[in-house]
């Protein structure tokens, strides 16, 4: 079965974003220096919030063109790139569609809310964190506000010469998952 991921930049002091909701601090540090085109090539379906879909829609050309795009939302979208879909009934009904279409990977693009509840929801198989050398100050925040201790299983670290470090951990399973 597809392993469904985390793949995310966060800063020194745990931002995903600005408060402002941008991620113009992470312009200086080029993605496809940390293995992103390898990365995106393993994902068949991407899952994310509708604020981070919003946010990403309304900036420039759409990058996830040719990967199927589940948006978590009780809301319609308005206009949509080709190959995005509402997953209506939240992230089990996201992965469910995304199971049905692809058998890769499956990326948790976020938000922090989103991340919260694939996390909490014990659906994630695997984290992969890049710790970028810039303290935001304030924003949000790479998780929301997680409501139990997570124990991780570390699989590995990668230093880059700009000082962007990757972090690689497992997500043990405890629970049968529902989907």
């Amino acid at each position: 079965m597809a392993r469904v991921r985390f793949y995310v930049a966060t800063s020194l002091d745990g931002f995903i974003a600005d408060s402002g909701g941008s991620v113009d601090w992470l312009a200086p540090y080029d993605a496809r220096l940390y293995g992103y085109g390898s990365f995106l090539d393993e994902v068949g379906a991407l899952i994310m919030g509708r604020r981070t879909f919003e946010l990403i829609n309304a900036v420039g050309e759409w990058p996830y063109r040719g990967k199927p795009v589940f948006v978590l939302s009780s809301h319609a979208l308005g206009r949509t790139p080709v190959g995005v879909s509402t997953a209506t009934r939240g992230l089990w009904d996201g992965l469910q569609q995304a199971r049905q279409i692809t058998h890769r990977d499956i990326w948790i693009v976020g938000g922090a809310v989103t991340m919260q509840s694939a996390l909490e929801e014990g659906v994630v198989d695997l984290m992969e964190l890049f710790l970028v050398p810039v303290c935001v100050g304030a924003g949000v925040g790479l998780l929301n506000d997680l409501r139990a201790c997570q124990t991780l299983v570390f699989d590995g670290v990668e230093a880059f010469p700009d000082g962007v470090v990757k972090l690689r951990y497992v997500v043990p399973k405890h629970d049968t998952p529902r989907a």
